[in-house]
């Protein structure tokens, strides 16, 4: 009956052990960083990557995950990560900088330069798994040997010695237990204590007792030590984080130092192993007087055991627990991480908790994120106090406009709080936010609009179907008579922008806001759609102006790169398709007209603090001040940001005195990048008169220089119609030639 349950336990012992031991939280990072020579991004910024990766900053580096900087030079050395095409191992590397530009990147080792080099990703989030139980595997070969010599000194002195038990402890205990008479000692060796974790529960009793020696005989015979060995660090119970379990030594050492395992010091792994002996007893966080007694017990049997000197020991047993902040493991996103199960969900039909230990690498980015956090926390307090509201919502998007990839998202005023994401289902009207793409439908017109082409600006009434007129006012009541195309985009008037619609058709203008990925049953009033009437969520808007960003260029918005199983095969890819939507030219003239939007327009305030980087931007206020808009463009990033109440009631906010706040506050935590316009080959500038003409050269009549779409394949082209280079300035130029070339 013996040999027949053991072979029973064997069988038990090797489906487990053989098959799939755990199953794996499903693990979340941020966007993979690829560097190259002549990338813009900054030193700050690289060195931002290196913080939020946990790095420390040292004088000297030495250790994987340390890194230094000097003038311009940053050293460092990268930890090995397995990235989803392929494992990478450590790389001592120096990052060189001129200008604020990456200029080189150079392996210290061998002196070579690098034309492409990857950082790895941050853990953002580790989704639940199916039994609350939270670990991060590691092959026994990558786990420290000062780590294991410590563990084996304080719990297992024979392990390598012993056949799975260890006689004389479990005699000892046995008469401990008779003399108190019931269970107070195990006796338990780790070979032990990994049956009880993996196989048994944790009653007391001689039964179960029984059934743990038997197969832990059977478990040592048949694996090796380092096979055991590594199931016991990977599987052993170091705390909680809410009802799951932390599980193992690599998670343990990243929930409470922030680390990986094998970048801890002495004291610390000698506080991991004493919580072996209690977790909840020992735990830092709420007990840090019972965990630091606990540590330094530690620390005192390796000097008695004469692995330390008396003077290591004393040093070490003076530090503090140095453990990091509750709940640090990771950076909550919560609205981001919304996102990435929706788009997971679309893409692979299937939701992420049906899956068990993927790696999902998506495209946040942490210093975006990290800065549109800091600006929402510091500015949405001041708003509420400056209007006296307390319910003020927010929704703010940013992506790179030439990727698509979104790089930071907050859809709440409380940036970590996990609910209504207002950034995908806040469907909201969009007021003066409309307006370039109202201009951009006339731009498209080259035979018929430029940007000095004059508008109505008088008084108008139109008759709805139901027989009502509507009869639209500009924000300062005021009519001029006429004005240039480009200054009412960049005063944001609403009377030439209602003409501009009427002249074009409306039709027109529908079907622009289709092209643009707006589905045609969303726009439901014809007139009023010019001034925003049209009710969007903050992510569509992104997708509108990206491509407007990107010179006409769509590049479907997207928060998933890739997707690999546990056994680091790859299984989902994104693959970025690029398709035109617009003319480059027309996306060119609206680019230039937001840039003066941001000079001279609506958001001059932000222009006049950042003027050396050229913002493009657009302000946009529904009726009553009830939604305040702004969308922001630099030379990388498209940020789109929607401030108002959940109630539809006024927030006494214009787009410039809201949600541009956010965006002025975003900056100066992230400095962008100067947005530098490429005129098209079909572009031209030239300067103008106060009456719109055209002119060659500068004088004091001509003072203003726009940019003008020749559209060569137009029979009416414009320049035959419109360019004034007089007879005098053409003989002019040409004795001015004739006298340089005598």
């Amino acid at each position: 009956m013996i040999i027949f349950y053991g072979c029973y336990l064997y069988i038990k012992i090797n489906q487990v052990i053989h098959g799939k031991v755990w199953n794996f939280p499903n693990l979340i990072y941020s966007r993979i960083v690829n560097l190259e020579p002549g990338n813009i991004y900054s030193q700050n910024e690289i060195l931002n990557f290196l913080k939020n990766t946990m790095y420390r900053k040292v004088d000297c580096v030495m250790l994987p995950g340390e890194y230094s900087v000097k003038d311009n030079v940053i050293k460092f050395i990268r930890r090995s990560f397995d990235f989803p095409d392929i494992q990478e191992g450590e790389f001592y590397t120096q990052l060189l900088f001129k200008n604020n530009t990456l200029k080189k990147i150079t392996n210290i080792k061998n002196g070579r330069n690098f034309s492409f080099f990857r950082l790895e990703p941050q853990l953002i989030a580790m989704l639940t798994s199916p039994k609350k139980e939270k670990r991060i595997f590691l092959s026994r070969n990558k786990f420290p040997e000062i780590l294991v010599k410590t563990l084996l000194s304080i719990e297992d002195k024979h392990f390598y010695e012993h056949d799975g038990i260890y006689i004389s402890s479990i005699i000892r205990a046995f008469l401990a237990n008779i003399t108190a008479g019931h269970v107070i000692q195990g006796g338990s060796t780790l070979t032990q204590q990994l049956i009880k974790n993996l196989f048994l529960t944790n009653q007391r009793s001689i039964l179960r007792k029984i059934n743990e020696i038997y197969m832990a005989l059977i478990l040592d015979f048949f694996y090796t030590k380092d096979r055991i060995l590594e199931l016991y660090l990977n599987e052993v119970y170091l705390g909680q984080d809410g009802d799951e379990q932390i599980r193992g030594f690599p998670l343990a050492s990243i929930y409470y130092f922030g680390y990986p395992i094998n970048e801890l010091t002495l004291d610390q792994y000698a506080l991991l192993v004493g919580m072996v002996k209690g977790a909840s007893l020992y735990n830092p966080w709420n007990h840090p007087i019972a965990a630091l007694k606990r540590r330094n017990l530690v620390l005192l049997s390796l000097y008695n055991q004469a692995y330390i000197t008396k003077n290591i020991y004393l040093h070490l047993s003076r530090r503090s627990l140095n453990v990091q902040p509750k709940g640090n493991i990771t950076s909550p996103h919560p609205n981001f991480i919304q996102l990435v199960s929706e788009e997971f969900k679309k893409n692979i039909k299937n939701p992420i908790n049906t899956f068990s230990g993927i790696r999902i690498f998506t495209t946040l980015d942490s210093v975006s994120q990290n800065a549109l956090e800091k600006a929402v926390k510091k500015e949405i307090p001041i708003l509420k106090k400056q209007k006296k509201l307390k319910d003020l919502e927010i929704a703010t998007i940013v992506i790179d406009k030439f990727t698509g990839e979104i790089q930071a998202l907050i859809g709440s005023s409380i940036p970590k709080f996990s609910g209504y994401n207002r950034v995908l289902n806040a469907r909201r009207g969009i007021g003066s936010l409309s307006k370039p793409i109202t201009y951009l439908t006339a731009l498209s017109q080259p035979d018929k609009y430029h940007l000095n082409t004059w508008i109505s600006d008088l008084p108008i009434s139109i008759k709805l179907d139901n027989g009502e007129y509507w009869t639209p006012k500009n924000n300062n009541f005021h009519f001029s008579g006429k004005v240039m195309l480009l200054d009412a985009l960049i005063h944001s008037i609403n009377i030439p922008t209602i003409n501009l619609s009427m002249d074009m058709g409306f039709e027109k203008l529908v079907d622009n806001w289709v092209r643009l990925g707006i589905k045609r049953n969303q726009i439901t009033s014809f007139p009023s759609i010019s001034l925003g009437a049209i009710n969007l969520t903050p992510i569509e808007i992104a997708q509108v102006f990206q491509i407007i960003a990107n010179n006409g260029y769509k590049k479907s918005l997207s928060s998933v790169k890739s997707v690999t199983f546990d056994d680091k095969k790859i299984f989902y890819h994104t693959v970025p398709q690029s398709k035109n939507i617009i003319a480059t030219e027309a996306s060119y003239l609206i680019l230039y007209a937001m840039q003066q939007v941001v000079n001279d327009g609506t958001a001059k305030s932000l222009g006049k603090i950042f003027k050396e980087f050229s913002l493009a931007g657009k302000t946009g206020t529904t009726n009553n001040l009830i939604d305040s808009w702004f969308v922001g463009i630099d030379g990388k990033q498209v940020v789109i940001t929607w401030i108002g109440r959940d109630n539809n009631k006024t927030t006494k906010l214009y787009g410039a005195s809201g949600a541009m706040q956010i965006y002025r506050r975003y900056l100066q935590y992230k400095l962008p990048t100067p947005l530098v316009l490429i005129p098209p080959k079909d572009i031209n500038s030239f300067y103008i008169d106060k009456l719109g003409r055209l002119f060659c050269n500068k004088n004091d009549q001509h003072n203003r220089f726009l940019p003008v779409w020749n559209a060569q394949n137009k029979k009416n082209n414009y320049f035959n119609k419109e360019l004034e280079c007089n007879a005098t300035e053409k003989k002019k130029n040409i004795m001015s030639w004739l006298k340089n070339l005598l």
